[in-house]
């Protein structure tokens, strides 16, 4: 059951993790690369989280942004016993650019398959950006573990 769950999850939904945006950020390009895996088997369901270490690319970040940052991201996918489709799932994107200031970012599924990102929480550079939003997915699944996504902002 783990293997056609992990096998479902890599194939359906994408590693995928952002942080921050703002219209003058014109979306990037990122890596996801699988750091933990953890199944949680219930009666009725199966819980899935999968946490992620990754690289941020931006396109085209205003003067006195970072063009790459790192992030840690954190992606829950809910089961029913039995199915290969998940029911439900998120993520979570926790993030400390290179000049120190911090920003979270979650993420949700869309009817078109791909990820509506919001950012929620950010400091310094970032804090006028909580609530601006981007489309993502994944564009590459390299192997189980990794894959390289992208995300344009909303607007």
């Amino acid at each position: 059951m783990k293997k056609l769950i992990l096998c479902a999850l890599f194939g359906i939904f994408p590693l995928v993790g952002f942080s921050d945006g703002h219209p003058a950020l014109n979306g990037g390009v990122g890596t996801g690369i699988t750091i933990d895996n953890q199944v949680m088997e219930g009666k009725s369901g199966v819980l899935v989280k999968n946490t992620t270490q990754d690289v941020w690319m931006w396109d085209n970040p205003p003067e006195g942004f970072p063009k790459a940052t790192t992030a840690t991201c954190s992606q829950f996918l809910a089961f029913k016993t039995g199915q290969e489709q998940p029911v439900g799932a998120s993520f979570t994107c926790l993030s400390v650019d290179p000049d120190g200031d911090v920003s979270i970012s979650v993420g949700a599924p869309q009817p078109s398959g791909r990820f509506l990102i919001t950012q929620v929480a950010g400091t310094g550079k970032w804090e006028a950006y909580n609530g601006n939003q981007f489309i993502g997915g994944n564009d590459i699944q390299v192997d189980a573990s990794t894959s390289v996504y992208s995300w344009k902002p909303v607007n």
